[in-house]
């Protein structure tokens, strides 16, 4: 196993978590601090670890929001549902892609209001569970089908496990995607980057200067013979 590959391959990926659109960035550093509150929850307190809705509700009592009774009604509500919500934010996690992050953003949110009902472990576990079947399906259709690919789309096993494992990667980078970011914005000042390589026909040239492109020259005009 390469590690430095590894290492390039998680530093790629942590990239592209931060890589995304403005409004996104937003809705993302919401999640992921509703999300990290939910799950230090269950290990500083893990006899009566608060519920997400219970976050949302202190939160909102802290600010001087009456949250109470809005939180409470909904917490009956999921409760009185079963575990598809878990198993619908393992879906969502399978699809996320580098270039779509908002599904695990979503699967997140599925998976704690799934677990009003299930509990914290349970709703975890059913959502990676559903996650990791979800993939072994395909990949065990991808051994199966035809693997010579003209102008169609296909199931290959590897590309199924690469996809897999960038799902996973960016679905569990969501509840560190705020302080991340926040250590982004807080060192970007300090880094210094390196300078971009210009290509030969805009390179400067020596002492300084401009270089300018050289003219084509005119087409020669021929002159008439004389006779």
């Amino acid at each position: 196993m390469d590690v430095q590959a590894l290492q390039r391959e998680l530093a790629r990926l942590y990239q592209a978590a931060l890589d995304r659109p403005r409004w996104q960035q937003v809705l993302a550093f919401g999640v992921s601090l509703w999300t990290l509150a939910w799950i230090a929850g269950q290990f500083l307190v893990p006899e009566d670890g608060p519920t997400a809705l219970d976050v949302l509700g202190r939160l909102a009592a802290r600010f001087g929001l009456t949250g109470g009774e809005w939180a409470e009604r909904l917490t009956e509500t999921w409760q009185s549902s079963g575990g598809g919500f878990a198993l619908l934010g393992g879906l969502l996690w399978a699809a996320t892609t580098e270039r779509g992050q908002l599904p695990a953003l979503l699967g997140w949110v599925s998976v704690m209001l799934g677990a009003e009902r299930l509990g914290y472990q349970p709703a975890i576990l059913l959502a990676v569970a559903t996650m990791a079947g979800f993939v072994l399906v395909l990949w065990l259709a991808a051994l199966t089908s035809d693997r010579f690919v003209d102008r169609r789309t296909t199931l290959l096993p590897r590309d199924v496990l690469r996809a897999g494992v960038t799902a996973a990667a960016l679905s569990a980078v969501v509840p560190l995607f705020a302080p991340a970011l926040f250590l982004a914005r807080l060192g970007n000042p300090y880094l210094t980057k390196a300078p971009k390589i210009l290509s030969a026909d805009r390179a400067p040239a020596r002492g300084g200067s401009s270089r300018i492109p050289e003219q084509p020259k005119p087409n020669e005009v021929r002159e008439p013979r004389q006779s």
